[in-house]
């Protein structure tokens, strides 16, 4: 006789085709009934809420606290958890996926509830090739999951990250609604239920049959376990459970898989969400990166300051971001209405948190002493020597930059009218009694461009003194621009010619997935651009180049080719040169006027044969696939398109792009793309060429046209010496520049850390100390030294055990 495991749920898109105030409404409904039906049906044993505890936080601002449904969960009837959310995989870092896992312990002590152990993963668009880094860290000991999956013959498999961290894992081979009621009549499910379980069994012989009992919002049957007992017989005996029952009976998978979980041969991945809505994803870098590399530094260092700032200011800002991490929502596959509420949490958290850093800061350096200086904060690992950029004020006069001791210090100042509110004004805001104090005229408005060293986890203080600016002057650099605007590159006896030139498709498609219909392109290589130089000192340069792009306004009304109308898009690239390193800065600036198509800008690189991007904690090598064969059966036609965070890099050339938020990259027969703009106007269609049937309601979605303007940016590094290591670390001096405030403080603290090998991936307050964790790229072992007492802790932030122990990632508990 075959156990068939049943588990009852729902799965809940908090936010999708309509409001998540509107969901909220159905969710109440949901968990009313669920605490009536346990009270009524004996048999009824067990409900999975999904994996997630945001949803009580939404039940109990709405409904209040109702003991009896919590009672529930505490006895284990309801499982939640063990995520605050269901996050996308591939459009967040590492260090957020602990965060969701940290603030979701936090909900669970706050109600006094347990959480689940089996990491829930059922409906990513494929899943990080690191991903089993972060749940053997968390002290998981099963994962469940969906998409993505190819290669497997079973329903299990062992899945290993590329560093060798590895979880077992439930493959959900026909979906997490394969014994979904879907409204049937009670014949008709008792046919399905038996139908899966065989089904299942014919797959899988050696592990018991998994049902999951529901599918997106549903709401369950109260009569299913008798149900389940009345359709057991001899062969089969049906039974309600939980996940961690059906777990706890699985012997060790036979199959292993390593990596990404990225195939759309048998579900579709949904690949396209890394570009739809593009400015979300851009927002939702900025304040990642605002938190993870600028708020926590600064609340660790007040922490081992001895000052205790509220973490509860800290989780705020982290809870909108948190929200916005499911898929409908990150993804940008919902309807508009849904995507201006993502936009305002992105923006709300990032006020918040630029707020609570200039708070932070003023705690750790004191007041303020006057203006006449800078004071900088590098929260990298290691010693920053670049250009940092901000804006000053200065009374009239000649005015340069001397280190402590004297010392001049590369600086070009320029004056400048577009200023806005920054980090600077909040300084007055918060330290002047009198708020008159901040807007008092105080000089002249000028762009300040400096370069000199910041010590790794350091603090540094400059200072403005009268005297003669210094002379602008030049330098070689590798790069050249063309006069289409694009870039010509010499570099490791390699000529390069048209990189960054801009390509434009049609796409019919959907928030899901780019289609086409005629492939009908149009590029800016015949553009004559007009160049101007910006700014040409000592230490680096900046060019910019416009031109304007003649494109079609959108597709034809029968969706067949593109419209006859055109439309013009004008295009800024500033290019921002650097003396002492082989890297351009490229900001784009563009105003779209057209509808329906794809927006990229173009390496024009010959032969590629590999790439290599990252994952949480490590790298991802990509083979670039000859896709000739027949596709015809698979969910999604696959391509040569791929995810990216930190960077792409290519072997080939020695060369890196560092995307700063830009999600998407593709290689044709041009050469590397990277997605700057997609442009489709509905949630989903069922007429796509690279995705049979819908994947979502066949709504309307004009916002996701992204009229209007753009700004997006990357910068492209050469290397000398080319290996991971070196990868990482351009990239991170790119992204993560020092903080710089116009003002000398009464105290600079010290941090007294010594990062001897490695990247650091947090430095944060807990209500015990400050962790601190690094990741090797490369596998090796990271290692720091500290006066402080410390205790090394696993990514739950737990004593470490060796279930837990990850030899390229480590963290201490500082005290």
């Amino acid at each position: 006789m075959k156990k068939v495991f049943v588990v009852t749920h729902t799965h809940w898109d908090r936010e999708w085709y309509t409001t998540f105030e509107v969901y909220r409404q159905r969710l109440s409904i949901l968990l009313n009934q669920l605490d009536s039906i346990f009270k009524m049906e004996d048999r009824f044993e067990h409900f999975h809420l999904d994996g997630q505890t945001v949803v009580l936080e939404d039940f109990v601002e709405n409904d209040g606290m109702k003991e009896g449904f919590f009672e529930l969960v505490r006895q284990g009837k309801i499982a939640v958890g063990p995520w605050y959310v269901l996050p996308d995989e591939f459009l967040i870092s590492g260090e957020s996926f602990i965060r969701n896992y940290l603030y979701s312990q936090q909900i669970a002590k706050k109600f006094n509830v347990p959480l689940s152990r089996v990491a829930y993963l059922p409906d990513m668009f494929g899943h990080n090739a690191y991903t089993p880094t972060i749940l053997r860290g968390l002290g998981m000991e099963w994962a469940v999951v969906w998409r993505g999956v190819d290669d497997v013959k079973g329903t299990s498999f062992v899945w290993s990250s590329p560093t060798g961290e590895s979880i077992d894992t439930v493959y959900l081979v026909h979906s997490y609604s394969n014994a979904a009621h879907w409204g049937w009549d009670e014949e008709r499910f008792k046919l399905q239920l038996c139908s899966e379980a065989k089904a299942l069994i014919d797959i899988d012989s050696e592990n018991e049959p998994l049902l999951m009992n529901g599918t997106d919002h549903e709401i369950p049957r109260p009569d299913v376990g008798r149900i389940l007992k009345e359709i057991s017989n001899e062969e089969m005996k049906f039974v309600h459970a939980s996940l961690e029952e059906y777990v706890s009976q699985l012997k060790k998978p036979r199959e292993s898989l390593t990596g990404e979980l990225r195939s759309p041969k048998r579900a579709p991945i949904l690949k396209d969400v890394l570009s739809a809505r593009i400015w979300e994803k851009l927002m939702q870098y900025e304040a990642e990166r605002l938190y993870l590399h600028y708020v926590e530094p600064l609340f660790a260092t007040a922490k081992l300051s001895g000052i205790d700032l509220p973490l509860e200011s800290l989780w705020h800002g982290w809870k909108l971001i948190l929200q916005c991490h499911p898929h409908d929502s990150l993804c940008g596959c919902s309807v508009d209405e849904v995507h201006k509420n993502v936009q305002d949490r992105l923006t709300r958290a990032i006020n918040h948190g630029k707020a609570i850093l200039v708070r932070a800061l003023l705690e750790v350096c004191g007041k303020p002493v006057d203006k006449m200086g800078l004071t900088l904060f590098n929260p990298l690992e290691s010693e920053h020597d670049g250009m940092i950029e901000l804006n000053v004020r200065l009374p009239e006069g000649e005015w340069k930059l001397v280190s402590q001791d004297g010392r001049p210090v590369e600086c070009v100042l320029f004056p400048t009218e577009d200023v806005q509110q920054d980090l600077n004004m909040l300084i007055d805001f918060y330290s002047q009694p009198s708020t008159i104090d901040v807007f008092k005229d105080q000089g002249r408005w000028y762009k300040c461009f400096l370069k000199t060293s910041v010590q790794a986890l350091s603090f540094k203080q400059l200072s403005f003194v009268q005297g003669e600016r210094q002379k602008t002057g030049a330098f070689e650099s590798i790069f050249a621009i063309q006069e289409n605007g694009t870039l010509r590159v010499e570099h490791g006896g390699k000529s390069l010619e048209n990189l960054c030139y801009v390509e434009d498709v049609e796409d019919v498609g959907d928030e899901y997935n780019y289609s086409y219909v005629c492939k009908d392109k149009y590029d800016s290589k015949n553009c004559t651009a007009e160049i101007e130089t910006l700014i040409d000192s000592n230490f680096f340069k900046r060019v910019e180049a416009r031109f304007s792009l003649e494109v079609p306004a959108q597709i034809a009304a029968d969706r067949k080719s593109r419209s006859r109308q055109t439309v013009s898009i004008p295009f800024r690239f500033v290019y921002t040169f650097h003396r002492d390193t082989k890297r351009v800065d490229v900001d784009v600036f563009f105003n779209n006027t057209a509808k329906d198509h794809r927006l990229s800008v173009v390496f024009p690189l010959e032969g590629l044969s590999e790439l290599i991007s990252d994952g949480y904690f490590g790298p991802v090598k990509r083979s670039i696939q000859k896709l000739e064969g027949d596709y015809s059966s698979w969910s999604e036609l696959p391509e040569n398109q791929f995810p990216t965070y930190w960077f792409v890099s290519v072997p080939q050339y020695r060369m890196t792009i560092i995307p700063k938020g830009l999600r998407e990259v593709f290689v044709d027969e041009n050469g590397l793309h990277l997605t700057i703009l997609r442009s489709v106007g509905w949630l989903s269609r069922d007429d796509l060429i690279t995705r049979p049937g819908h994947a979502g309601p066949g709504f309307e979605t004009p916002g996701a046209q992204g009229l209007g303007t753009h700004r997006v940016s990357f910068s492209i590094v050469f290397h000398d010496e080319y290996d991971i290591t070196e990868i990482y670390k351009a990239a991170r001096e790119c992204v993560i520049s020092p903080l710089a405030f116009q003002a000398r403080f009464e105290r600079l603290p010290r941090i007294d850390v010594d990062i001897e090998r490695g990247f650091l991936s947090a430095f944060k307050p807990t209500d015990e100390g400050v962790i601190l964790r690094l990741f090797c790229p490369d596998g090796s072992k990271p290692s720091m030294k500290t006066v402080r007492h410390a205790t090394e802790v696993d990514l739950a932030e737990k004593p470490l055990s060796e279930r837990t122990k990850i030899k390229h990632v480590r963290s201490w508990m500082l005290r």
